[in-house]
């Protein structure tokens, strides 16, 4: 296979709703840079019809590919197949709904382009626009979550769980070889491993449609990803993640 400049990687949980409309919406965008491009979508176990969806695009189109597991194991592992299979010079993923409009997706190639090892969307900068904001509930939760982690893990960004996420394809090996945590506390782990393997973060402002058709389930999810903070710390101090 041909390596592609860049891989968007697409997990997929339920999506039957939205998938089609925002595919056809991000092939598009696509087909007007000046790269060679691939779509991985991968299919975390739904249970509705999103694999048929995701399967007839990748049949009818040789620029997209399908992979998937048979029962639901977590967007952060689906992240982490997508990434490690991806075959891009650079690996962006982003989320099925686009929260973040396909056009920032430019804005991250183009700091991959310049040297950028890892390039990520942030919702906090000055020049960020809530378009559709979350709900008063979720916006308090996610600034608990967002302090919290950056206090733990002593990060240098502004924002964690903004979906729109770049890497090279050296960066990707390094980190996503290392990950291990399945659900919604990844995106602390990879940024985490990334600064604890020597990787600047670069960030870039985004605008945020917030999504109320969101598979985040506040009651189950929110511990099950505080809990994951403590994994994450756990492996770190076991030294299961081989930094050194």
């Amino acid at each position: 296979m041909v390596r592609k400049e860049l891989s968007i990687v697409i997990p997929v949980y339920n999506e039957a709703g939205c998938l089609e409309a925002n595919m056809t919406t991000l092939l598009a965008y696509l087909a007007g840079l000046e790269t060679s491009w691939e779509v991985l979508l991968v299919d975390d176990g739904s249970s509705d019809n999103t694999a048929s969806i995701a399967q007839r695009f990748a049949a009818e189109t040789d620029t997209v590919r399908f992979t998937g597991h048979a029962r639901n194991r977590g967007k952060g592992y689906a992240v982490r197949t997508g990434m490690l299979q991806a075959q891009g010079e650079f690996r962006v993923f982003m989320d099925a709904d686009l929260a973040v409009p396909v056009e920032f997706t430019g804005n991250c190639l183009r700091q991959l382009q310049q040297g950028a090892d890892i390039s990520i969307g942030s919702r906090h900068l000055s020049a960020s626009v809530y378009k559709i904001p979350e709900g008063a509930v979720r916006t308090f939760l996610g600034k608990v979550y967002r302090r919290f982690a950056i206090d733990i893990f002593g990060l240098s960004i502004s924002d964690i769980t903004c979906g729109l996420k770049g890497f090279s394809a050296r960066a990707t090996d390094d980190v996503f070889t290392r990950s291990c945590v399945e659900r919604w506390g990844y995106d602390a782990e990879i940024l985490f491993l990334a600064e604890k393997l020597g990787y600047a973060i670069h960030e870039f402002p985004v605008d945020w449609y917030h999504s109320f058709d969101s598979n985040v389930r506040l009651g189950r999810d929110v511990p099950q990803t505080f809990y994951e903070m403590v994994v994450i710390w756990l492996n770190y101090l076991s030294g299961r993640y081989r930094l050194r």
